[in-house]
């Protein structure tokens, strides 16, 4: 008799915990996944943080929590063997009652792009591992992956040159977004570049200073079609490193920077183009723009962009065009524009084992080696 009760109890109790977990497993509990940055540069290590939250009283005894990543995210201690884009990470914790949990996974962000995360699937069960309870959580986390930077020593003299002729023109003014810091007043000051607050502190008139930047611009004009026997994806992303390293290089000495490309963004589909700026926060967004190109969609014909690029001559404008592919159409827009005089310089990346045979004025070839 009392196995009996004891049998019906037990019955009893099964049945309430899964009513119990039936209604309640995914009460107040909250999935948090987050990047410890959402920028870095390509081959830089990053965090991703997983914070499991059970607010209520009803123990969670195994919660598998599944999401993608890029299998260009490398974790440590992890083999990857997937062959699609993404990895599908199945994670296991056990949170009781009123319990927070959180894991730290450190990974190598190996290949620049920009990456989304979406919801993520949560499975569970009752303390018998009997019941199977499926459920999601929203993330949308973003995490930008910047261009490597690569050596410019092949640029050193083009760059000198460009540079030399800004300085020279005296075309260097102040960037009134670039503050810099504060000195004493000088008769030949502004009145509106009086620091009222560090005057009164000092006891003296003390005035704003900003960085220098240059009222002349670059514009880099990045072609992402390759020629045909040279197609590779670890050109393209070379080529698009080159662009980034270029930017920063004149955005570090002051000269304002613009982005045109024939790419598209992996997200708007639109076209990839930056006007002009200087700045660090500007090179922010020239990197976030080439972190955003989809190598793998339609670009937009390089020689209308050219042209469009070229249509109006501005003094103060110097254009560094980089294209791999040499096509006739592309030299004869580039050759033309220069016959109008328009300032530019042609950088042609090339496998190194690969020679330059056209004959261009203003041309110079980047040896690629891998």
């Amino acid at each position: 008799m009392i196995l009996l009760i004891a049998f019906v109890c037990a019955l009893l109790l099964m049945g309430l915990q899964r009513l119990l977990y039936r209604k309640l497993w995914n009460k107040n509990l909250d999935v948090k996944i987050s990047y410890k940055t959402t920028d870095c540069v390509a081959g830089e290590e990053n965090e991703l943080k997983e914070v499991i939250t059970n607010d209520k009283f009803l123990p969670i005894p195994m919660l598998h929590v599944k999401f993608d990543t890029p299998k260009s995210f490398v974790f440590e201690n992890e083999c990857n063997s997937s062959i699609s884009d993404n990895y599908y990470r199945d994670d296991v914790f056990t949170v009781m009652g009123h319990q927070s949990v959180t894991r730290t996974l450190k990974f190598t962000c190996t290949k620049r792009g920009c990456f989304y995360m979406h919801d993520t699937n949560i499975t569970s069960s009752d303390l018998f591992m009997k019941l199977i309870l499926t459920g999601k959580c929203t993330n949308h986390a973003v995490i930008n992956v910047f261009p490597r930077k690569v050596d410019l020593a092949f640029f050193d003299i083009p760059f000198k040159t460009i540079t030399g002729n800004f300085v020279t023109q005296k075309t260097y003014i102040e960037d009134p977004f670039e503050f810099k810091g504060i000195r004493e007043y000088q008769p030949y000051d502004g009145i509106r570049k009086i620091n009222y607050k560090s005057s009164a502190k000092f006891g003296t008139l003390q005035v704003n200073t900003f960085f220098m930047t240059s009222s002349q611009e670059v514009r880099i004009i990045l072609n992402l079609d390759a020629q045909t026997y040279s197609r590779d994806d670890r050109l393209i992303e070379s080529i698009i490193s080159l662009a980034s390293s270029i930017a920063e290089r004149f955005i570090r000495t002051g000269v304002s920077v613009g982005l045109i490309t024939n790419g598209v963004d992996s997200y708007t589909k639109e076209q990839i183009s930056k006007e002009s700026g200087a700045g660090n926060h500007h090179m922010l967004s020239i990197d976030t723009a080439l972190a955003r190109i989809d190598t793998h969609a339609e670009n937009i014909d390089f020689v209308q962009v050219l042209n469009n690029c070229f249509d109006t001559i501005n003094e103060m404008t110097y254009y560094i065009v980089i294209s791999n592919n040499r096509s006739n159409e592309i030299i004869k827009a580039y050759e033309e524009a220069k016959l109008r005089g328009v300032s530019s310089l042609l950088i042609i990346p090339e496998l190194k084992q690969f020679e330059v045979k056209e004959e261009i004025k203003d041309m110079i070839k980047w040896d690629i080696d891998y």
